[in-house]
């Protein structure tokens, strides 16, 4: 509450200095008792809706976040690992040193960039993000979101985008060289799990500071929001390396481009969530591969991915918790009732693969493989999944969990999915009845359908 006051007051000081610094306010007759009224407003809409939109200016964020830092010893130069390798050779800088613009300042770091990052234990992929915005600033409209230089993060949580038109020969001639990806976060849902965030400058100013702070507080807020999270802001010369956790700044270490050990400096500031590393060890488990655009769905206790089978190229279904005894225990049953479910009803649940739940290596994770991939369900036709959930319950099987979300199209047919809360009792009439009207209810208001 304190904060919330201090944050109140800091406003309300912010529209009086507008004022007397010639800056009309909003309404010319306005007493300082409604710009209070006003401010009190801003603050409950901003709890309510769930923003982390900053109030002032990126460039003063920047200087005050600099100056607190520097302060408190947590702004730091790089200190030179003599004989260990530089990210750029001396003729790779004097390149970058003539370009004109922040787009060739990108194309440039970039491969860089993949070097470094996309050889290692854990898979990743470096997305040129400069022209689609993925950052989600409000929930209200995306009007307002906005677009880091690159992403750089395991490529089943991105979605690839087409390369944007650009009149710069120059920029064009380094496409022509190297093949660039371009993409955006598959969901805002998946933010915990982006490995870095990069902005780019032709000189690092405290406006470019301040944007890059201004990403990081929206990455980690919202329940969905990485408690931490890292960035980087590079230019011609210099990279910073930025620390956040909790939505502010905990940290910065600058390097220059030609630093000797700036290439393992930079290699181990990438961050790797728990999502990240479940996913490549389930990967591994059962041999699948996942790639782009292979984000299926997330729910409360897991997420969905599409995968390939590595021995016949056969697509299936990959879900994954994490962080999580309890979810990877309910993700054990959800295998259990599955096998029997689909065993009664095997055109209308979806199966899983053999040996297809493994609990993975740290204990707190787990992962299930389906053996099919579904597509959304308004590809079905409404009567159909109603149809599907009574021969469930003829069978003695209540979902527990029977919404749209629950249920895929495969060759046009409804498939459940998602048992983690069904039962295998027979004579449950009440529950059934009770989940069939649910489902009637959403069907209705989903697809305009009154069922007979």
């Amino acid at each position: 509450r304190n904060k919330e006051e201090r944050l109140r007051d800091e406003r309300l000081l912010l529209l009086k200095h507008q004022i007397q610094g010639g800056r009309p306010p909003l309404h010319p007759t306005e007493r300082e008792i409604d710009l209070e009224h006003k401010v009190d407003l801003l603050l409950e809409h901003t709890r309510t809706d769930d923003r982390a939109t900053p109030q002032y200016s990126a460039a003063l964020i920047g200087g005050k976040n600099k100056a607190n830092l520097m302060s408190d010893n947590r702004f730091m130069e790089f200190e030179k690992r003599s004989g260990e390798e530089s990210i750029l050779s001396a003729k790779e800088l004097e390149a970058l040193s003539k370009l004109e613009n922040e787009h060739q300042v990108v194309a440039f770091v970039t491969p860089h960039l993949e070097k470094i990052f996309c050889n290692g234990d854990i898979e990743f992929s470096v997305f040129n993000s400069e022209q689609y915005k993925w950052i989600e600033t409000t929930s209200e409209t995306s009007a307002y979101n906005e677009k880091p230089d690159l992403l750089i993060c395991h490529p089943a949580i991105a979605s690839r985008k087409k390369p944007f038109h650009s009149r710069d020969t120059v920029l064009n001639q380094m496409r022509e060289k190297h093949s660039y990806e371009y993409g955006v976060l598959s969901n805002w849902k998946l933010r915990d799990a982006v490995g870095l965030t990069c902005e780019a400058k032709v000189s690092i100013d405290n406006k470019g500071f301040g944007e890059v702070i201004n990403y990081g507080a929206h990455l980690c807020f919202g329940k969905d929001g990485a408690e931490r999270t890292r960035l980087i802001l590079f230019d011609k010369t210099q990279c910073w390396l930025v620390g956040v956790v909790k939505g502010s700044v905990s940290d910065v270490t600058t390097f220059q481009w030609r630093d000797e050990g700036s290439a393992s400096l930079l290699r181990d500031f990438i961050r790797q969530s728990p999502l990240t590393k479940a996913l490549t060890a389930a990967c591994q488990k059962f041999h699948v591969a996942v790639g782009t655009d292979s984000f299926l769905g997330a729910g409360a206790f897991g997420f969905v991915f599409r995968a390939t089978r590595c021995s016949d190229g056969r697509f299936v279904a990959l879900k994954v918790v994490y962080g999580s005894r309890d979810g990877v225990q309910r993700l054990e049953r959800e295998s259990i009732i599955m096998n029997k479910a689909h065993g009664e009803c095997p055109d209308e649940v979806m199966g899983v693969e053999e040996d297809g739940f493994a609990i993975l290596e740290d204990g707190l994770s787990g992962a299930l493989l389906l053996s099919q991939v579904g597509e959304h369900y308004s590809n079905l036709v409404p009567q159909s999944i109603l149809d599907s959930l009574k021969t469930l319950h003829r069978s003695g099987i209540l979902h527990g969990d029977a919404r749209l979300d629950n249920v895929v199209c495969v060759d046009g047919k409804p498939v459940w999915i998602d048992f983690a809360d069904a039962r295998l009792l027979p004579g449950l009439m009440t529950s059934q009845q009770d989940e069939l009207e649910n489902l009637k209810a959403c069907v209705k208001k989903t697809f305009r359908y009154n069922a007979p």
